[in-house]
């Protein structure tokens, strides 16, 4: 049961994560100098519930190929988004473009993620 409740946190931090976006739009400059702050955090935070989330379900279930591969592919862009950030200074300008493009790919695939393992 611990799984389901870590995949559930792990979700709500990446879509706080995403939420950095909105700030960046948002005509309240506190909302976005806060959003800033805590990405950083907050994605080392998703990177260790989520490792903690996908090990406990890949003993838990090693039935559920599926939802296995695509929590994978989750951990794997996770950790290219990172990648991104810390790889900044080699890929300058292009850094921000790439890290973006990753967040799409990661929002699709985590819907696709939760609509296997919820169904």
């Amino acid at each position: 049961m611990i799984h389901h409740w870590l995949g559930w946190i792990s979700f709500a931090l990446c879509i706080l994560l995403l939420s950095k976006y909105m700030g960046r739009t948002s005509k309240n400059k506190n909302i976005n100098t806060l959003l800033r702050k805590i990405h950083k955090p907050i994605g080392f935070a998703v990177i260790g519930i989520g490792t903690i989330h996908g090990v406990i379900c890949l003993f838990k279930n090693q039935r559920a190929i599926i939802q296995n591969i695509s929590g994978l592919i989750l951990f794997a862009l996770v950790i290219a988004l990172a990648g991104t950030f810390y790889a900044r200074t080699k890929l300058k300008a292009k850094w921000i473009q790439l890290h973006r493009n990753l967040a799409i790919f990661f929002c699709i695939v985590i819907v696709i993620h939760i609509v296997l393992s919820v169904s």
